[in-house]
């Protein structure tokens, strides 16, 4: 049959790899979109589906839209999930947008049933126009290379299996096969831009500038959607590889981001906001390039992103706010370890002819020469150190600043004192006191190290 779309359809299946045993919720609104994907599913195994309907309440044509799809679906001994929600309730609630609120709603339901009924995967009917129409509106926005590839044929358990599929050529298959559908007359009010797009801008580009337009959008979402995933590939690499998490924040060293492509440092950027909360909601272009600007510009920044604090020093960036983790001063035990809120201090004792080579994170001191015992305390207002090798005293403020130690953090680094002086501060600077001589046999091991008590990331 010349309309039969079933090659295309087993072609748009083919990229998500189905597993045998997965099943698969049909998202149906009773449109020839959704109904053509059911009939096609059905054609496909109707064992392995079921289908999900939202009676949204909007028109007085809803309840009877519910029936005519579970009807259907019950012609084929299908199960058919319908769920009525008040969205208008929601809208007033929320204060959301007819359009966005009722996909937020739908798309939160769609899960919620998937999961109790026990289908992995989410079909639904997207088409080569609504493809078109978003790859024209977004490119209306200004928006990137990201925002070009369009509809992602797949994300999460969400599949699109006719993404690449025109909407004529749907109906035209409804119609050679008999497969009843109902239209939605909102689809034509030109309150919505996508509607002023679907029924204003692309006819008339097809009309006076480019029969093709809507196939050349498709062709532009598939070549950015491409090159989009390419750079998110190599943004994921560089994260794996030089970002880390300290102290809640998620930290970036910022030679490294210099020495990045212009492209490169706002995919770096992103993907360090998406790792932090999991989303990049309400993060425009704009967001991205300000902070850049900042970290190219100012050798310490602090900034509000949507719903994030991002910061930076001379050294590096942080995304997030630190773990501001209180603890009291602790009396340190020899041989043994206290917890200084995300951190450790370990202390051991060796003698000189046992003393191992020294780690990084660990200073050695002259057991003899400390005046016991040590206590392990947050910094104190007026606290000075004498630096190892000289013979002056200078503020810790002072030394946490040339260290560039984040000032959120300050409070919480540990000072390691004897009864006389600071002699420690790890990370930061170790203290004049207690140098190893020729004469020292006993010999004080100290070691930083992260608490695993504590899990900040």
């Amino acid at each position: 049959m010349a309309n039969d779309l079933m090659p295309q359809f087993k072609e748009g299946l083919a990229q998500f790899d189905l597993g045998r045993d997965e099943r698969i919720l049909v998202a149906v609104s009773g449109g020839p979109d959704s109904m053509a994907l059911l009939h096609l599913f059905l054609r496909w195994d109707k064992t392995r589906i079921g289908v999900f309907h939202l009676d949204h309440g909007f028109r007085p044509e809803a309840a009877a839209e519910a029936r005519f799809v579970a009807d259907y679906a019950a012609q084929f001994s299908v199960p058919a999930h319908v769920t009525a929600y008040d969205i208008n309730r929601y809208l007033e609630e929320s204060g959301e947008s007819k359009q966005q609120g009722a996909r937020q709603i739908r798309y939160r339901l769609l899960r919620e049933c998937a999961l109790k009924e026990g289908y992995t995967r989410i079909a639904l009917g997207h088409h080569g126009d609504d493809q078109a129409e978003t790859v024209l509106m977004r490119l209306l926005r200004g928006s990137g290379l990201h925002g070009l590839g369009g509809i992602p044929p797949q994300r999460g358990p969400f599949i699109r299996p006719l993404l690449a599929v025109p909407k004529d050529a749907l109906i035209a298959y409804c119609q050679a096969f008999g497969i009843p559908f109902v239209e939605d007359p909102s689809n034509f009010e030109p309150v919505y831009l996508r509607n002023k797009i679907r029924n204003e801008l692309i006819p008339l580009l097809e009309r006076e500038y480019n029969p093709e337009i809507a196939r050349q959008l498709l062709r532009l979402a598939e070549l950015a959607r491409d090159d989009d995933l390419e750079l998110q590939r190599q943004a994921e690499a560089i994260l794996t590889e030089y970002s880390s998490w300290d102290w809640g924040q998620l930290v970036f060293p910022r030679t490294v981001f210099s020495g990045l492509s212009r492209s490169v440092q706002r995919r770096v950027l992103r993907a360090l906001l998406f790792h932090y909360q999991g989303h990049l909601l309400r993060v425009d272009f704009e967001h991205i390039e300000t902070w850049r600007e900042y970290l190219l510009n100012q050798s310490v920044s602090q900034l509000s992103l949507p719903g994030v604090s991002v910061s930076a020093t001379q050294d590096s960036i942080y995304v997030g706010e630190p773990a501001g983790i209180s603890w009291e001063p602790q009396t340190m035990e020899i041989p043994g370890e206290v917890q200084a809120g995300p951190y450790l201090i370990k202390a051991e004792f060796y003698t000189t002819s046992q003393l191992p080579p020294l780690r990084e994170g660990s200073e050695d001191f002259d057991f003899a020469a400390l005046e016991l015992p040590l206590l392990v305390r947050p910094r104190q207002a007026g606290d000075r150190l004498r630096p190892f090798g000289a013979d002056y005293s200078k503020k810790v403020k002072d030394l946490l600043i040339e260290a560039r130690i984040p000032v959120e953090r300050r409070d919480f680094l540990p000072c390691v004192c004897d009864q006389r002086e600071i002699i420690w501060i790890p990370g930061v600077r170790r203290g004049a006191a207690a140098p190893l001589t020729e004469d020292t046999e006993r010999v004080l091991r100290l070691s930083f190290l992260p608490n695993p008590a504590y899990t900040l990331s």
